[in-house]
């Protein structure tokens, strides 16, 4: 009768490790891990060869958010372009954090609301927000002053006779 043993042996498949003797007779042992955490090659095992890597062109991720299309490139992972983060916003500070992605961050930039009547408008809250009134007051007591949105201010002629001159006038008499 033969002895039994658990000593090492070879089973003669390079993928599988750890074989030993049960019962007179060679057990292969657990299945090669031949994974090399690689997105880029094709892991497989060969019976004579065991682990084998072929080089794949497929498309990867090179754990950048800030990075589109990443593709294998002779095994390694090649970052693609950067994604386009700008929103078009003036009033958003735009960029890329390579874990969350694009970024649009409110700002306090100086902007323009569309209108000639306010100045030092500046963005608040991710939007334009108006500045303070223009001085229209072109300091003629002979004019009337407003100011139009669209044009600015504007300073039209009164009919309104000066106080002050009016006063010099009659003293004179």
């Amino acid at each position: 009768l033969p002895i039994s043993n658990t000593a090492t042996c070879d089973d003669g498949d390079a993928c599988t490790k750890g074989d030993v003797c049960n019962t007179g007779k060679c057990v292969p042992g657990a299945a090669a891990n031949c994974n090399d955490g690689n997105a880029c090659t094709d892991d497989s095992c060969d019976k004579v060869k065991a682990c084998q890597y072929k080089i794949n062109t497929g498309a990867c991720s090179d754990g950048s958010a800030c990075t589109l299309n990443d593709a294998c490139v002779g095994g390694s992972c090649v970052p693609g372009p950067a994604p386009n983060c700008n929103d078009n916003n003036l009033c958003t500070t735009d960029t890329c954090d390579a874990t969350k992605g694009c970024i649009n961050a409110n700002n306090s930039a100086p902007c323009d609301d569309g209108s000639l009547c306010t100045v030092g408008d500046a963005c608040a809250d991710g939007k334009c927000k108006a500045g303070a009134a223009a001085n229209c007051d072109d300091k003629n007591p002979c004019t009337d002053d407003s100011c139009n949105p669209q044009k600015g201010c504007v300073s039209a002629a009164n009919t309104q006779p000066d106080r002050k001159s009016t006063r010099l006038n009659s003293s004179h008499t």
